[in-house]
C-alpha cells in the first residue's frame, strides 16, 4: 500500500496538540468541581456525570480523525504489475552529520545546504537507483538502493547531527558502507561524499582499493568555507557556542585536503562550493560520464483507492459518538441562567 498525497501524513502531528489541550482541559475542569462544589451536592443535581463517558467520547473523536487523515492522504493498493527496464546508474550520497555541520558560514547552515542539494538532486533522477547514508564518528545506512525517490525525499527530511551519536567523522567507514550498497557489478556506481572535511580520519586507502575492483568512484563536495564559524549548540531555547579546554569558542574551518584526495585516487572529481545550482551540475555532470545499464523491475501500472474504507470507519466512530452523546444536563442548564 502507499498513498497518493503523502505529505499530508504531516497532519498527524496535530494528534499531540489536541492530546496535551484535552488534558489541560481535563485538569482545569477537575480544580473547578474539587474546589467550588461539593461532590454530594454535585451528584445530585447532575447524576449523569460520568468522566468515563468523558474519555470515551474523546477516544471515539479520536479515532475518528485517525481514520479521516489516512482517508485525506489517499492510501491505495497495486492492481496490476508490469516490467519496465530503466537505463541508470547507482548513485549513493554518503551525508556528513557531524556537529562541525551545524557551521553557519553557509546559509542556512552546513547540513541544511547539503539536503538542499541532494533533495534537489533526488528531483531530477529518472532511471538511477538511490541510496544514502549519514556519517559521523560511524557510519550507518539511512537507505538501500532504490528507485523510490519520494521515499528517500521523505527520509531525508529526517536527518539532522543528532541522527549519528559518535562524534568524529570516519570517512573511511561511510566509503565502506556506501560501497556495500552495490549489489550488481554491470551497472555503473558512484558515491558522492558531502562534508565540510574537517578532522576526516587518513585511513581510507583499503577501501579506495576496494571501489577500483568494483570500478566504482568517488566524488566529493566540500561545504562550507575556510574562515569557518562557531558552532552553535542549542539548548532549552538558549543558542551557546562550542568552546575548547580554554574556553575559547572553537572556530571549525571548512578542510577540502582529504576529499580532494578521496576523489583523486577513486578517479573522481571534487568541487568546493556554497552554491546549490553549481553541486547539483556537478553531481549530473559526473553522472552522465559514467556508462548506464539497463536494469529491469516491477511496478504497479494500476492502483485502486481505499480511502473510502478509512472514511467509512471515521463516519462510524462519528456516528457512535454521536449515539452517546447525551442531552444537557440540569447542571449545565443552571449554569447558564447564572
Amino acid at each position: 500500500m502507499d498513498f497518493t498525497r503523502p505529505e499530508l501524513l504531516k497532519l498527524f502531528f496535530i494528534l499531540p496538540v489536541i492530546l496535551l489541550v484535552f488534558y489541560i482541559y481535563y485538569l482545569w475542569q477537575k480544580d473547578i468541581l474539587e474546589k467550588k462544589f461539593n461532590k454530594m451536592t454535585f451528584d445530585k443535581i447532575n447524576p449523569n456525570h460520568s468522566v468515563l463517558l468523558k474519555l470515551i467520547h474523546f477516544l471515539f473523536r479520536v479515532i475518528a480523525l485517525i481514520f479521516l487523515i489516512v482517508a485525506l492522504v489517499g492510501p491505495r493498493i497495486g492492481t496490476k504489475l508490469k516490467i519496465v527496464n530503466r537505463d541508470g546508474v547507482d548513485v549513493v550520497f554518503a551525508i556528513d552529520v557531524s556537529k562541525s555541520m551545524l557551521v553557519e558560514d553557509v546559509a542556512p547552515n552546513r547540513i541544511l545546504k547539503t539536503i538542499q542539494i541532494v533533495s534537489k538532486s533526488i528531483d531530477r533522477l529518472v532511471s538511477d537507483r538511490v541510496g544514502m547514508i549519514v556519517y559521523a564518528g560511524e557510519a550507518y545506512p539511512l537507505m538501500p538502493l532504490s528507485f523510490d525517490y519520494s521515499m528517500a525525499k521523505l527520509l531525508l527530511k529526517t536527518i539532522d547531527t543528532d541522527i549519528v551519536q559518535m562524534q568524529g567523522t570516519d570517512v573511511a567507514s561511510a566509503i565502506s558502507l556506501s560501497n556495500s550498497f552495490f549489489d550488481k557489478e554491470e551497472r555503473s556506481s558512484i558515491i558522492f561524499i558531502i562534508s565540510d572535511g574537517e578532522d576526516h580520519e587518513a585511513n581510507y586507502e583499503e577501501e579506495i582499493q576496494m571501489l577500483s575492483k568494483k570500478n566504482t568512484i568517488v566524488c566529493a563536495i566540500n561545504i562550507g568555507t575556510e574562515s569557518g564559524g562557531p558552532i552553535p549548540i542549542k539548548k532549552g531555547g538558549v543558542v551557546n557556542y562550542k568552546k575548547d579546554q580554554k574556553g575559547d569558542v572553537v572556530i571549525s574551518k571548512s578542510d577540502s585536503k582529504s576529499l580532494r584526495e578521496i576523489a583523486s585516487s577513486s578517479n573522481g572529481s571534487f568541487i568546493k562550493t556554497q552554491n546549490t545550482n553549481d553541486a547539483i551540475d556537478f553531481i549530473f555532470n559526473n553522472m552522465m560520464g559514467l556508462d548506464k545499464s539497463s536494469e529491469e523491475e516491477e511496478v504497479y501500472s494500476d492502483y485502486e483507492d481505499q480511502f473510502q474504507w478509512f472514511l467509512g470507519f471515521a463516519l462510524l466512530f462519528i456516528l457512535i459518538d454521536l449515539i452517546l452523546t447525551q442531552k444537557k444536563t440540569n447542571f449545565i442548564r443552571q449554569i447558564v441562567k447564572k
